[in-house]
């Protein structure tokens, strides 16, 4: 039961700095400067949520992002699916029920009749499914406080950025203590998992812990003179870093305007 229990807290802090490690390794998106990636990977998200509901094929050309980029990232595509999976949860229970109230036809094909609400459902779950790996290219090609940095330099208040980063920093820790008082709990119960009526003590046991732990790595922040500042070197745009905002931010904007599938099955059918 130890044994188990060790092996689930490594395999969940080694998920959550594996990303970090990605990102500072050399790799060619590594290269290209960290506000422009983060520019575009909004243009991305805000394109691709801003696809109807039932634009299936205006929302297809968005794939190309995710297979070209993750490669130039130098992340495994193992690695993204797996931190992939706890998103399409929360996607799914935001579709499925388009399946049942949207009932009229929305494509048709010979005497295949797709109904709308399920070409719903599979648009919600594809832009879960590409905004989750857009962000997760972004984090894996680039260190976390530098994302952080040029938040700051946009603008965004420090407050903001800062909780950014302890969040994703210290997440470690909270899982941790988590792990701590779920081994306790399971070494004085003849369970196999938490029950119902003692998920309130376990939280609130949690949370108690949590807010005693956060106040020590404060104090100890603190002793070393953390004022909230992001020290980055300030990089200079290049020729390359131009190019790549415009051909991705112009793909993005064009494929939103332009239904490039669509066109081109018109153009097979004319």
């Amino acid at each position: 039961m130890m044994a188990k229990l060790r092996r689930t807290e490594l395999c969940a802090a080694a998920g959550i700095s594996a990303l970090e490690e990605y990102a500072q390794k050399p790799s060619p998106l590594g290269r290209v400067h960290p506000g422009v990636k983060l520019f575009t990977t909004v243009v991305y998200a805000v394109c691709i949520t801003s696809v109807p509901s039932t634009g299936f094929s205006a929302l297809v050309p968005y794939a190309l992002y995710p297979a070209v980029l993750a490669p130039l990232s130098n992340i495994p595509a193992l690695s993204l699916l797996k931190r992939l999976i706890p998103v399409l949860p929360f996607a799914f229970m935001g579709g499925i029920a388009n399946v049942f109230f949207m009932k009229e036809p929305g494509f048709v094909f010979g005497n295949l009749i797709i109904s709308a609400g399920l070409i719903s459902f599979i648009v919600i779950m594809l832009k879960a499914v590409f905004a989750v790996f857009s962000v997760l290219i972004l984090i894996g090609s680039t260190p976390f406080h530098v994302i952080c940095a040029e938040l700051r330099r946009l603008h965004v208040p420090a407050v903001f950025c800062v909780q950014l980063t302890l969040l994703y920093r210290y997440i470690a820790v909270l899982l941790k203590e988590a792990s701590c008082l779920y081994t306790a709990y399971m070494l004085r119960s003849a369970e196999k998992a938490i029950r119902l009526k003692d998920m309130g003590s376990f939280l609130g046991h949690l949370a108690i812990r949590s807010i005693d732990k956060a106040g020590r790595v404060y104090d100890a922040m603190k002793c070393r003179g953390v004022q909230g500042i992001f020290y980055v070197p300030r990089r200079r745009l290049k020729a390359p870093d131009y190019f790549y905002c415009v051909s991705v931010s112009g793909l993005c904007v064009l494929f939103r305007f332009f239904n490039i599938p669509l066109f081109l099955g018109n153009l097979l059918h004319a």
